[in-house]
């Protein structure tokens, strides 16, 4: 079992928009917890202080590249040399969802029942091992996707604790048969009973139908939230669910 939890995420709503994001420190590097701590915080800062008239495909990248430096300014301050983390991030605007990422934390749409990995991993040849991370000297170019959202789609951001255990036909059984709060727990669970060991993040949002210009204009009105976090310590789960309205940063 993992005794020290890497995993991080991002809910918070601003900037006309709701940034989610999922990070996860990279397992047997020295400071994954720092890095992914470092990730999570410097993302919300660089996008929610981008400038209004920047597109918010731009403003992600961007605040991706800046938890990049973040990440290499904690590992220098803390003399943890190699800390690096995966990111994955969905920015909400409206109808739009814009989503990039780096490693292999993995971002899902799950529409009519079907499920469709939007990003793609950025892996190398071994178990667990990645190509691209923030934490890298050399620079980063995060993969951005553009999705359009319809009423009742979900977006299910998550590490690799739970997609090393759960197949995506079975992430999507779940998913599809419960609420969002009973789907998160449900999938933790299901990882866990499997043999999941690594810390186990997921995080899940529902597009709901738009009544009105006031809606539009204000996601968390228009979209039910949900979030689950479970660490896996000991051979116990301590989870956390959040509805609509919550914005909470793990740290």
């Amino acid at each position: 079992m993992r005794e020290n939890n890497e995993d991080r995420y991002l809910v918070r709503e601003g900037r006309k928009a709701t940034l989610l994001a999922v990070a996860d420190g990279v397992g047997g590097e020295a400071g994954g917890e720092t890095a992914s701590a470092a990730a999570i915080d410097a993302l919300a800062v660089g996008f929610f202080n981008a400038s209004s008239g920047q597109p918010v495909a731009d403003a992600l990248a961007a605040a991706i590249r800046g938890a990049n430096d973040a990440v290499l300014g904690a590992a220098g301050e803390s003399g943890q040399k190699g800390a690096a983390s995966t990111l994955v991030a969905a920015a909400i605007d409206g109808t739009s969802a814009f989503i990039g990422n780096l490693g292999d934390s993995r971002a899902y749409l799950l529409r009519d029942g079907e499920i469709r990995m939007v990003t793609a991993d950025h892996s190398g040849d071994y178990q667990s091992s990645i190509t691209r991370f923030v934490g890298d000297p050399r620079g980063v170019q995060p993969d951005v996707f553009v999705e359009t959202l319809r009423p009742g789609d979900r977006l299910l951001l998550c590490s690799d604790g739970l997609t090393r255990h759960v197949p995506d036909a079975d992430i999507a059984s779940t998913v599809r048969r419960k609420d969002l709060g009973a789907a998160a727990s449900a999938l933790v669970d299901l990882a866990k009973s499997r043999g999941g060991e690594d810390n186990i993040t997921v995080v899940l949002y529902a597009a709901r139908r738009t009544f009105g210009l006031a809606d539009v204009r204000r996601n968390f009105v228009n979209l039910i939230l949900a979030l689950l976090v479970a660490l896996v310590v000991g051979g116990t789960i301590a989870a956390l669910i959040f509805a609509s309205g919550a914005y909470p940063i793990a740290r």
